[in-house]
């Protein structure tokens, strides 16, 4: 295994990949090392950028003909850390849709995760980090993702930032133009919209999202495209109240993938779920502030506006919630209510 564990793995039986065209050979005093093929080059490369100017490790996925995502890619600033990082490389391939690779697979968007497990990103190395903050981004071609990048930061760090997901997407971009991809779909309307799947992101080997809108007038993104890049949390329960989608946004606030948050009940994560969810109001808009516990522990507010979702018979068949996180606005609000004198505060 080369310094950045960037060769492939030596296991037999996997899936061909979408990028690979050949196998180069080694040379022949190296003939019994694996042999490494064009798309290493590529996601290499990639995973060197991401760690350089988005975060201090870096570990690409090459997502397979059924949306399972194998190791592809490995680096570390720290020399000391890139051999200890290419353990990564012997994992076995993530099963499509599960942790958080398979759901930026399964929406195409971007995801910023503060303090996870490196286990929750389905990442086993010896590089001494517990919990990490995670930046991931999808490459894209023609609507499908073939590969995921993430970037991983040491949770007593900074989070990361807008300005940095928007700079690992240029990565992403770029290595998706270095694998011989065209963008034209953005042009035409195409990527995700016309491809079926569930509300969480389609079809088995991901329905995908490009990396943006191209300039120009007359053009609407994809609806679903829309859904994973609006500024606000989307939380859709049916009746009962059970979660039934989650855009990357909401998945952001919660800390946990959509694939564990679909099919639980809202309560399971709000201290009072809001009343329209309970059906308590059917017709008008809600809206409420709502204490949030992350998959960390740590608590934030929302704030909520809750709709319900009406079919064309008239019935309603659950709720849709949009989220904002307020809780600077809430410890400001606490933190005035405390300066108040007893003898003023109401009874």
């Amino acid at each position: 295994m080369s310094a950045g564990g960037l060769v492939e793995s030596a296991q037999t039986g996997r899936a061909p990949s979408l990028l690979t065209e050949s196998a180069s050979a080694l040379s022949a005093g190296a003939a019994t090392a694996p042999a490494i093929h064009t798309e290493d080059a590529v996601l290499a490369r990639t995973a060197r950028a991401g760690a350089d100017v988005v975060g201090d490790a870096c570990v690409v996925w090459r997502v397979l003909e059924g949306g399972d995502l194998e190791p592809a890619a490995t680096f570390h600033r720290d020399r000391r850390l890139r051999y200890a990082l290419g353990a990564f490389m012997q994992q076995p391939a993530l099963r499509a849709g599960s942790h958080w690779p398979g759901q930026v697979v399964t929406s195409g968007a971007p995801v910023r995760v503060r303090r996870v497990r490196l286990g929750e990103l389905a990442v086993d190395t010896g590089i001494g980090m517990r919990r990490a903050h995670a930046l991931l981004a999808p490459v894209l071609v023609g609507g499908r993702v073939l590969a995921v990048i993430a970037t991983l930061r040491d949770s007593g760090e900074p989070e990361y930032s807008l300005r940095e997901e928007v700079v690992l997407r240029r990565v992403a971009v770029k290595a998706a133009a270095r694998a011989g991809a065209r963008h034209g779909d953005w042009r035409s309307g195409g990527g995700d919209g016309d491809q079926g799947g569930d509300a969480n992101g389609g079809s088995g080997g991901g329905a995908g999202r490009d990396g943006g809108p191209p300039s120009g007038d007359g053009w609407t993104p994809p609806a679903g495209w829309l859904m994973d890049h609006v500024g606000v949390g989307v939380w859709v329960a049916d009746r009962e109240g059970v979660t039934t989608y989650v855009n990357s946004a909401m998945t952001e606030l919660l800390g946990l993938p959509a694939a564990d948050v679909v099919g639980r009940p809202m309560r399971d994560f709000l201290e009072d779920v809001p009343q329209m969810v309970r059906g308590e109001y059917c017709m008008d808009a809600e809206r409420c502030d709502r204490r949030l516990t992350q998959a960390d522990g740590r608590h934030i507010w929302l704030e909520m506006t809750s709709l319900p979702l009406i079919d064309d018979d008239g019935a309603r068949r659950g709720t849709v919630n949009t989220t904002v996180d307020v809780t600077a606005r809430k410890q400001i609000e606490l933190a005035a209510r405390q300066r108040v004198p007893r003898a003023h505060r109401r009874v």
